[in-house]
């Protein structure tokens, strides 16, 4: 586990199957986990690491959006895991997916589904059909605040250039924003492309928020909020 600030911790990423940074926030009453990784293996590596550190088990997981690399490990989390309605809504539908080659070629061809996670997908999952997608246990809309003792998190669903789903997780009193992947392009809805309206909408979003580090899903961990606003604000000018 690489310690980020005195309470907030991460696993590595590893970009071979797009496992992503999954975030721990451990505070004197209780601990949080951000985002269940891709599979059982990567979140049981997550636990190993935890106690490898002698840091507590978290007691609640909170998804930052649905896309399988940050999901797919929620059936074997150890505590209950909170999601946005929204991510619920789409779980739903895929937990209800046939995983197999001839399956996952059809999604691949009527879009339901990108080449890009298929290829990261089959590293991680040689044999597809071991995939297990469970929806969470539960869900809110709008805002909800985390009291864990000396450290307080604010989950917050909004829109976001990647996906509707969007959960942001801000620790004001170490001025951090866990935001995921929000900030990439949309390869789901956009063809791998920023919408200039919701890009726009997610920089003033930022601007307004009173954080300094923002820490990512994938890439390397943080980026200072100047940084993160000056690369989104270069995208934007490259936008028609």
């Amino acid at each position: 586990m690489k310690q980020i600030t005195e309470h907030i911790y991460c696993m590595d990423a590893d970009p071979e199957t797009d496992q992503p940074f999954v975030y721990y926030i451990r505070g004197s009453r209780y601990s949080l986990q951000i985002d269940a990784g891709n599979s059982k293996e990567n979140y049981e590596r997550f636990l190993t690491k935890l106690s490898e550190e002698s840091l507590p088990l978290p007691v609640l997981m909170i998804l930052t959006h649905w896309h399988w690399d940050h999901t797919f490990g929620v059936h074997a989390s150890r505590c209950p895991v909170l999601s946005s309605v929204e991510t619920d809504q789409i779980l739903e539908r895929v937990s209800g997916w046939e995983w197999t080659e001839e399956a996952m070629r059809r999604r691949l061809e009527t879009g339901e589904d990108i080449q890009f996670t298929y290829e990261c997908m089959k590293k991680q999952y040689p044999d597809i059909s071991r995939i297990c997608v469970k929806r969470p246990d539960i869900t809110f809309i709008g805002k909800m605040t985390f009291d864990l003792g000396d450290i307080t998190c604010i989950a917050e669903h909004r829109d976001s250039p990647h996906t509707r789903d969007a959960v942001f997780i801000y620790v004001p009193e170490e001025k951090i924003l866990i935001g995921g992947d929000a900030h990439y392009e949309d390869y789901y809805d956009n063809n791998s492309q920023y919408d200039r309206e919701k890009l726009s909408a997610f920089i003033d979003y930022l601007d307004a928020t009173d954080f300094e580090t923002y820490l990512k899903g994938h890439d390397e961990p943080g980026i200072t909020k100047k940084e993160l606003l000056a690369f989104l604000r270069e995208k934007r000018t490259e936008l028609p």
